[in-house]
């Protein structure tokens, strides 16, 4: 249920509860604006029940600030418990995140010390007070971690991108919110749209009964609004429907990502030569059960910074080891000067597929090439989007020499988030670029990939 300002009835209790935890709060170094002081009044209310209520819409709304003051407004009282959540662990605890925020707000220096919190990150993150209050973090990657809840008791639960964690979690959250003292309980949701909790937010608060607080870019007033729009327009269709727009109903379709007119606008017309080539890496996706294919992709970074997908291959055949080895000579003429400087085949589970990659491994030694197994995480529709995205700015082209190109063209163009056949040619090079982006580091102005360093810059 949408909750704005004037719907919102405040008590002198109220007033008073939000002047001493809020605005005379020593761990609270900023006065909430509008939006997020409902929502902070909402959360803090006496009530028999709990309160819950979800915050969020499009991107850059305060959400992660938000989050901050409630998860500090109770850190004099000495019972205090609250639970900060996040879907990945790294996230829960990365810059700028609320745990980061509350070791600047209330670890640092520059409180005193005898109000100054500890922030102890092992074995159990968690922001502890001289008061005794104590704020934890636990991350949720999958629903059935949800017995991390068994026993606990906590007075305020702050689900940070609420929508990303796994379905079912929210709702087994409420056993643990209990009491005996005088602390009202509440379980927050902080989110835009998307991920897999996202309808149980819509049935729940949005077209539920439960208020939302509609806070995004638009209604911040600490943020350059006609730049933050302009960044936002950068990102692909799916994720404008869901960061600048704050569309909850929103569904991927196909053919959202991209289009075939933004495919072909991105095909290179002119030979690249290997003396441009920085960087090159070939991506080998296996086929896996059923119709699926067996395919490769050559994916170059080039001396002026220009990503280009060169060349693709596939093959439906039990026996592909012909079609991949041709592949590989045909981009790699002289083995004591091979031009790929890496070979990924994507790693899967179970005896047969890791059996599978460690033939192909063996198979490619004589190239004098390395080879390394990257485990895919999330969807294949997911994996592809940065790389869609991409193509779409003009950051990476196609070569127009590409084999397999009105192939790999027509799997682009039907990406949905449900796909009944696999897009084998998008998930080869959705291989290596996201390989070539996470693992890529800059050492000194050299490309170091795992244990090997090229010299090159980039």
């Amino acid at each position: 249920m949408l909750i704005k300002p004037n719907d919102v009835e405040i008590t002198d209790k109220d007033k008073l509860l939000y002047y001493h935890t809020i605005l005379q709060n020593p761990y609270i170094p900023f006065t909430p604006y509008q939006l997020q002081a409902i929502a902070l009044i909402l959360a803090s209310r006496d009530n028999k029940d709990v309160n819950s209520l979800l915050a969020g819409g499009s991107g850059w709304g305060g959400k992660t600030v938000l989050g901050t003051m409630l998860a500090a407004q109770f850190l004099q009282e000495p019972n205090y418990r609250a639970l900060v959540t996040r879907r990945n662990y790294a996230e829960l605890l990365d810059t700028s995140s609320i745990w980061d925020n509350l070791k600047s707000w209330a670890c640092d220096d520059k409180i005193p010390e005898d109000i100054r919190c500890e922030a102890i990150k092992s074995p159990s993150p968690r922001i502890e007070a001289p008061s005794g209050a104590i704020i934890y973090f636990k991350a949720f990657d999958n629903v059935d971690k949800k017995q991390k809840f068994k026993s606990a008791s906590y007075h305020r639960i702050v689900n940070d991108e609420a929508s990303e964690l796994p379905n079912g979690l929210i709702p087994f959250q409420y056993r643990s919110l209990r009491t005996t003292d005088h602390l009202p309980l509440s379980l927050i949701n902080l989110s835009n749209p998307s991920g897999d909790s996202t309808e149980y937010l819509i049935q729940e608060y949005v077209d539920g009964e439960k208020p939302y607080v509609n806070m995004g870019w638009e209604s911040n007033p600490f943020i350059d609004k006609d730049a933050y729009s302009k960044t936002l327009d950068q990102l692909d269709y799916v994720d404008q429907k869901y960061q600048k727009y704050g569309d909850w109903h929103y569904k991927p379709a196909k053919g959202d990502l991209i289009s075939r007119e933004q495919m072909e606008s991105q095909i290179l017309n002119e030979p690249i030569y290997d003396n441009h080539v920085r960087f090159s890496l070939i991506g080998i996706d296996l086929a896996g059960k059923g119709k699926d294919s067996f395919a490769v992709c050559r994916y170059d970074l080039l001396n002026n910074g220009l990503e280009v997908i060169r060349d693709f291959a596939q093959t439906k055949s039990a026996q592909p080891e012909g079609m991949l080895m041709n592949f590989v000579a045909k981009h790699n003429p002289s083995p004591l000067a091979p031009i790929t400087n890496l070979i990924i085949i994507e790693q899967e589970g179970g005896g047969s597929p890791l059996y599978a990659q460690r033939y192909f491994k063996d198979l490619l030694k004589d190239f004098n090439i390395s080879v390394d197994l990257k485990t895919p995480r999330g969807s294949k529709y997911q994996r592809a989007r940065p790389l869609m995205n991409k193509i779409s700015n003009g950051q990476v082209r196609i070569s127009y020499d590409c084999g397999c190109l009105d192939d790999f063209i027509d799997e682009a163009t039907d990406l949905e988030p449900l796909m009944k056949k696999s897009p084998n040619l998008v998930d080869s090079c959705t291989l290596v670029h996201n390989y070539l982006h996470e693992k890529i580091i800059n050492i000194g102005g050299n490309v170091s990939i795992g244990r090997r360093i090229t010299g090159r810059r980039y």
